[in-house]
This record gives C-alpha cells, sequence and structure tokens, in this order.
C-alpha cells in the first residue's frame, strides 16, 4: 500500500513539479555552486605573501585611461613598489611626468610614453639599473636597443628611449633608474615632493632653463593632491626604502656597519670599493660583459665597482687609464687603479686591495681573483676617493660651496640661459659667437658637435670632424687625442672644446656631450657656451656655468689654430 502511494505522489506531483521548475531548479544550483568555489578560492588565496606586490605581471588592460586620476588609480601599486625600488616618491613622480609628456596617452607620435611607456625621459644603455622592475614584471619588461616602438621620439636630444612593457614596468623603471645614477641622489629617500623634484633638475636631468619652475608649479598644481599616495608608501616601505648600489640587492655584499667575515665594514669609500670587489670573486669573466652577477671584464669590474660608491669611470681599460692622475706605488693606497700598459693604451686594469695584491677579471676563460701584484704595471688614481684607507674622507658627504671674491658665480652648476650671464658680462676675452657654419662641418644641423665644430673654428682653433661614433660629443677627447691633438682632463682653458663622457653634467648616455670654455673661475670652475641645450635641434647657443666638481672630469682639447 505505502509503495503504491509513493509511486502516485511521483507521478502524480513531483515529475510535473520537476518539469514546470526546470529553469528555477537549474538557476538555483548555478548559483550554489558558484558561492562554494567562491569561498573554496578565497581560502587558497591566503597563502600569499603579504609584501607581494599586487601587480599583475601581464600588465595593463590596454585601455586609455579617461583622466590622470584614473591612470593614477589604476597604477597605484606599481607608483608604491616605485618608493620601494627606487625612493622617488611617487607625487613627485607623477609630476615629472606631466611636465616631461603630459600624460598623453593618445598620441602614438607624439611622446615615448604611449608606445615605449616611458614616464619622464629615461635614456640608459645599462639593464641592470632596473634589478626589481626585470624580477617584478620579467626580462622582456626593459629594453634598451632603442628598436622598440616610440624610443627615437621626445625631446630630440640623441640617444634613444627606454622602452618598457607597460605602464606598471615604466613606472618602477623610472625610480629605479634614478636611484642607479649619483647625479640625483637628493631625489632618492626624500620625502618631500617639492625637494625630490629640485634635486633632479641640479642633478640636470633636463636642460630647459625653466624645468625647475614647470617641476614646482605642476608639483603644486597636481602632484600635492596624490600625497595621499606617499603615504601609504611610506606606511608600507618606511622613510628610506632605497639602499644605494647592490648592499640590498645582492646578499653577498655586507650592509655598511654590519660585521662580515674579515670584520667591521665602514664606511670608507675606498673600503667599500674594495668590498665591492672581493665580493666579485668567483664571477666568470665575459668580454665586453657589464653584468654584476652573470660576468664581466676587466673594465667592467672596476667600472661597476666605482659606480656602486658613486664615481663614474669611461668604460675600457685605455680611457680608464687616461682618466686616472698618475701615483706612485709608495702612494697607492686601497681602491686605486691598477694598469698594465701606457696611458691611453693600457691592456688590462684591476683594483688596488692592499698588501701588494689586485682583485681583477684576468681574462676568458677564467673568474674573478684576489692575486699579488705581478708584471709592469702602474698606479692610478681617481679624485673623491679620499685620503683615508679607514674612514670616511671629510668630503665625502658634505658640499663644499667656495666664497664668491671676485663677482664670478662659482662652486655650482647653473641652468643655461641665452644670454652671457651678467657676472661675466666685461670680462670674456674671446669674440661672441656668430653663429655662423663653418666649412668642414659634418655634424647633423643643430647638436651640441655642430656647435662645438662652429664656434672652435670661428675662435681660430678648429678640431677637425670626427666620423661614426668617434664623432660623438664625450668621444671627442679619444678621438683628438689620436689625432696627435694636445688633450688635458680637469684643467679647463679658455678656448679650448669640453668634451662630457656621457651622463656628465646632464649629458645622455652613451653619447656625451661638447661645449666650448668661454671663461675659468679662480676655482676652477667655468662658463661654457654650448648648442643643442636650448631649443634642442634649432642650432640655439646657451650658456652655462660648470662646478669644478664636474669641470675635473671632462676633458679639454686645445684646437689646431694659432
Amino acid at each position: 500500500m505505502g509503495k503504491k502511494v509513493k509511486n502516485l505522489l511521483f507521478k502524480r506531483y513531483l515529475i510535473p513539479f520537476i518539469f514546470s521548475n526546470f529553469l528555477l531548479l537549474g538557476t538555483l544550483f548555478v548559483v550554489i555552486l558558484s558561492v562554494f568555489s567562491m569561498l573554496y578560492m578565497s581560502q587558497n588565496n591566503k597563502c600569499d605573501p603579504a609584501d607581494s606586490p599586487d601587480i599583475s605581471i601581464n600588465g595593463d588592460s590596454g585601455a586609455v585611461p579617461a583622466s590622470i586620476d584614473d591612470f593614477v588609480k589604476q597604477h597605484k601599486d606599481a607608483y608604491i613598489l616605485s618608493w620601494k625600488a627606487g625612493g622617488f616618491l611617487p607625487s613627485a613622480s607623477i609630476a615629472q611626468t606631466m611636465v616631461e609628456n603630459g600624460f598623453n596617452f593618445t598620441n602614438p607620435s607624439g611622446t615615448s610614453l604611449w608606445q615605449a611607456h616611458n614616464m619622464g625621459g629615461v635614456k640608459t644603455s645599462n639593464k641592470s639599473n632596473f634589478p626589481i622592475t626585470l624580477a617584478t614584471f620579467g626580462d622582456d619588461s626593459v629594453d634598451i636597443t632603442g628598436t622598440k616602438p616610440g624610443t627615437s621620439v621626445g625631446d630630440n636630444t640623441g640617444g634613444a628611449y627606454t622602452w618598457f612593457k607597460d605602464y606598471n614596468a615604466g613606472i618602477v623603471g623610472k625610480a629605479e633608474f634614478m636611484a642607479h645614477q649619483t647625479l640625483y641622489t637628493g631625489a632618492i629617500n626624500n620625502t618631500d615632493g617639492a625637494s625630490a623634484l629640485s634635486a633632479i633638475f641640479k642633478g640636470g636631468w633636463a636642460t630647459d632653463p625653466s624645468y625647475l619652475v614647470k617641476l614646482l608649479s605642476t608639483y603644486n598644481s597636481l602632484g600635492k593632491k596624490y600625497q595621499w599616495l606617499d603615504q601609504e608608501a611610506v606606511v608600507k616601505y618606511g622613510t628610506a626604502p632605497y639602499k644605494s648600489g647592490a648592499v640590498n640587492e645582492n646578499p653577498s655584499i655586507p650592509d655598511k656597519g654590519s660585521d662580515s667575515s674579515t670584520g667591521k665594514v665602514d664606511s670608507s669609500k675606498r673600503a667599500n670599493i674594495v668590498d665591492f670587489a672581493r665580493s666579485r670573486i668567483g664571477i666568470p669573466y665575459v668580454w665586453g660583459g657589464r653584468d654584476w652577477d652573470k660576468g664581466m671584464d676587466c673594465s667592467g669590474l672596476t667600472m661597476l665597482v666605482y659606480q656602486k660608491v658613486g664615481i663614474t669611470l669611461q668604460p675600457t681599460s685605455e680611457t680608464q687609464s687616461n682618466a686616472v692622475k698618475k701615483i706612485s706605488k709608495e702612494e697607492a693606497k686601497k681602491g686605486d687603479l691598477v694598469f698594465w700598459g701606457p696611458a691611453g693604451s693600457s691592456h688590462h686594469v684591476a683594483i688596488y686591495s692592499g698588501d701588494n695584491k689586485v682583485i681583477e677579471e684576468p681574462q676568458p676563460g677564467k673568474n674573478c681573483q684576489e692575486v699579488p701584484l705581478y708584471g709592469d704595471y702602474r698606479f692610478g688614481t681617481m679624485d673623491g676617493l679620499g685620503s683615508d684607507e679607514g674612514k670616511a674622507s671629510d668630503s665625502d658627504n658634505c658640499e663644499v660651496v667656495t666664497g664668491d671674491t671676485s663677482g664670478e658665480v662659482i662652486g655650482q652648476n647653473s641652468a643655461p640661459t641665452l644670454d652671457v650671464p651678467p657676472e661675466y658680462k666685461g670680462k670674456l676675452t674671446l669674440p661672441a659667437p656668430d653663429n655662423k657654419n663653418y666649412a668642414g662641418n659634418q655634424y647633423p644641423m643643430g647638436q651640441c658637435t655642430w656647435g662645438a665644430y662652429n664656434r672652435m673654428a670661428q675662435i681660430g682653433k678648429p678640431i677637425e670632424w670626427f666620423s661614426g661614433d668617434g664623432g660623438n660629443g664625450g668621444s671627442w677627447g679619444a678621438s683628438a687625442r689620436a689625432r696627435g691633438y694636445t688633450v688635458v682632463k680637469g684643467k679647463p682653458q679658455v678656448g679650448w672644446a669640453a668634451s662630457f663622457y656621457g651622463g656628465l653634467a646632464g649629458s645622455t648616455p652613451p653619447y656625451g656631450h661638447i661645449a666650448v670654455v668661454e671663461y675659468v673661475n679662480s676655482d676652477g670652475s667655468m662658463l661654457v657656451s654650448e648648442t643643442n641645450v636650448v631649443s634642442p635641434g634649432s642650432g640655439t647657443r646657451s650658456w652655462r656655468v660648470i662646478d669644478k666638481a664636474t669641470a675635473s672630469q671632462v676633458e679639454f682639447i686645445q684646437g689646431k689654430g694659432k
């Protein structure tokens, strides 16, 4: 009886109910399944590291932002990570991007931002400037070949822009690039946005004389709106997140003040040079290599080590041997350089580690090593190392401004001006520039090389045209020396050409810059005239004061006229 009742209820009520409510039941099933799925995923996601940046490795969506505010909010995590990666304040970074390209997302031919995702004039020939960017966004997130889209548009100052895979990589990469350049140290770990922007101007980020005014006014009108982003970044990573050099980026290098197997490391540049060099022992020799971890050649070792203590060396043993001051073995101290071969044609270079030993990348097939001095060698030293091997030099961390006793602008770099600075009027001995184009000038119109060639020809001290890479402004010293010109480093002379290596005084790596010395101050600073600084490419000649410290790294070339 019970079985018949069940069959009757099933056929008469349940089956009709299911058919008549099929869609409703199906929808209810899907909803229940989705809820359980979401709960399961949320439980599994709880194992993610709390400090990992929440930034998609796949990059941006590709949609054009509706506004600057929309863009900033979309890339909030990248801005916060950039504070950790390079110590450049997010609000200052936003203001600087606005000045550089106006957040122009819709003009593919107008700025490097649209196609290269370059957030403000980043140009470099060294991929090691981007360790956190590469680690976060992948090995393909940065390209320095100059062949990618958007790398050849912008300010026309020469050199290719760095290409980034997306805006996230561009935001973090710009901060890292700044932190790896000694010119912008005042901007790094600086929690005052206006002060940070002033520091990049003083470092020569741009040569537009009105650049600082633009930066500060834009910071007041735009950057300050994003100080909330600064606060979040500081809360997450602290007030001084970036540690210079490889101290934090490479665990094999001891931090300053920490104990190592060889004793306590002090803050001396000389001691740090030796410590950094010893940390590379065992790294393979790679001809032409400039990779801190994978390998380098002899000049790559010295260049990268010196870079980590804030001193820029030229890229080869030959050019490095010309850049140093020759000293005797008795004068040599830890951290000085040791060369094999004469100045200008040295075939090997190493770092003196004291006790008659050197640290070197020896030759292909071998690794970095510390060995006793050998063969026919000579010593050289660089300005800025200090004289004490055991404690920091008094001048390592302070800026000395020479007093003005004669009405001159001395001691500090100045922004370029279209007219001779008033302090120099009546003091100049060379004829005023005539802006003519002299015979034999094959340099591109308006470039710094074009202007220097014409000025030297005008004053009767011509320097011949140099072809290929030898004609780059930063290469004039080596090219002229090879052709018998007198070339002297660090001693400016009126009427001589001044060759700045790439990166010095705001010049573009690796091309450098060339100017002409118009006046030399009593403290060794100088006034130069130059082109391609104001209104790039136009041939406009401008004037700029170069301080003694910068002038000491410049190569000066005497023309061959009377």
